[in-house]
């Protein structure tokens, strides 16, 4: 790994940085990882602190989880085929909802969700709809129009984050070919509907660089962890308040050369470019690698910033795809690592939430398969072992952890 700062990725980061209405920096330099510092294999033992056990209980059999929220002693979480909502208190299921359809007081699909802990309420976005429900009863309370096309949200104290485009911005996307549509994040007061009037924008891109290089995940983002992304030539992890963001991290693949990354290193560089050349390019791109798109599973804690992302080998498009990229940059650098093993677990460890700034991994019960016969039994593969023997209906094992 180094860190650069020469006069071309200065002026790469700051023409990015431009399409932020408030952006304050910390970070001078930028990591760049090379092949010697990604990892096949990080011994979670050995990377991350902190590990908290705990079963999900149940009275029966449990959806599987496809991504989990925390709001204190309270979690959400999506089923895997984002039908259900499962409703944990203390780690204890205790109400599912269950409404999709297309009918009164249902929603249209489960992608994202938020939770309002003062008034105990549920919120699912469904385009520029939000469903509200009772978080104890899963009764439905009302819709909530708003003028934004809601791709993310999340309650944040008295604030609610959202990720999409303004109405205006939806319709001509929808309506227009060629049209390279504003993306927004931004902030505005739980209740306000009129979004477009009535907010903060932390940033905003086009629609065409969310295609090249992804785009901002806020899944993790809670009131202990402020922290989004802005992906880009040169990718950017900020953390925010209520009217601004700070740069924290910022960095790239050393092999960051291809024609492709050099031709669309600005956001000026997708004026002018037609959808069919961008789709060409952006094929060309996967063709070509390295290649990182879609950084999230994001946590600032102190002096580390930790982060999963999509990850394209030179050559191997074609073959299998991408893979991931957990990467870790503490006080004494950056290093990758392709998947998160605990010795004596047959399972990778892959983290679908966060509880404050803990990464939260959801341990599924395999019974014998479970345990790694070639491996060296760890104490903390012990635990989750013995925790998952003692669970009803093969139900999992919940895994908090902090990389150091």
């Amino acid at each position: 790994m180094r860190k650069v700062f020469n006069s071309l990725l200065a002026l790469s980061a700051l023409a990015v940085m431009g399409c932020s209405g408030s952006t304050s920096s910390s970070y001078g330099e930028i990591d760049v990882l090379d092949d010697a510092d990604i990892y096949d294999v990080g011994d979670l033992t050995e990377i991350a602190c902190d590990f908290v056990v705990k079963p999900l209980k149940a009275d029966g059999p449990m959806d599987g989880i496809g991504g989990i929220k925390f709001w204190g002693n309270k979690a959400f979480a999506r089923s895997n085929d984002n039908r259900k909502l499962l409703c944990f208190d203390n780690y204890n299921l205790y109400a599912v909802l269950n409404k999709l359809g297309r009918g009164p007081g249902e929603y249209v699909y489960l992608s994202d969700f938020s939770y309002d802990a003062k008034d105990d309420l549920i919120y699912v976005g469904n385009d520029s709809l939000i469903c509200v429900y009772d978080a104890k009863t899963m009764n439905f309370i009302r819709k909530q129009y708003v003028t934004f096309d809601i791709q993310n949200l999340l309650n944040v104290g008295d604030k609610m984050l959202y990720y999409g485009f303004y109405i205006d911005e939806s319709r001509k996307r929808e309506s227009l070919d060629d049209y390279n549509a504003t993306e927004s994040v931004i902030l505005a007061d739980r209740g306000e509907w009129d979004l477009e009037n009535h907010s903060t924008i932390l940033n905003q891109h086009s629609y065409y660089h969310r295609s090249i290089f992804g785009f901002p995940q806020v899944f993790y983002v809670n009131p202990k962890n402020m922290s989004f992304c802005l992906p880009g030539y040169v990718n950017r992890i900020v953390t925010f308040d209520n009217d601004s963001i700070t740069d924290v991290y910022r960095f790239m693949l050393a092999s960051n050369d291809s024609k492709v990354l050099t031709k669309y290193m600005t956001e000026e560089s997708f004026e002018g470019i037609t959808t069919e050349e961008l789709s060409n390019d952006y094929r060309d791109l996967l063709l070509d690698g390295p290649y990182l798109e879609n950084i999230y599973n994001i946590i600032v804690d102190k002096s580390t910033v930790s982060f999963r992302v999509n990850y394209y080998p030179k050559g191997l498009m074609g073959e299998s795809g991408f893979t991931y990229l957990y990467w870790v940059r503490n006080e004494s650098g950056a290093k990758a690592y392709k998947s998160l093993r605990i010795p004596g677990l047959a399972m990778d460890i892959e983290p679908t939430g966060c509880h404050d700034n803990r990464n939260v991994a959801i341990i599924e019960n395999l019974g014998e398969d479970a345990i790694d016969e070639t491996a060296k039994m760890s104490p903390l593969a012990q635990q989750i072992i013995d925790e998952l023997k003692k669970q009803n209906d093969d139900n999992p094992v919940l895994l908090e952890f902090r990389f150091k």
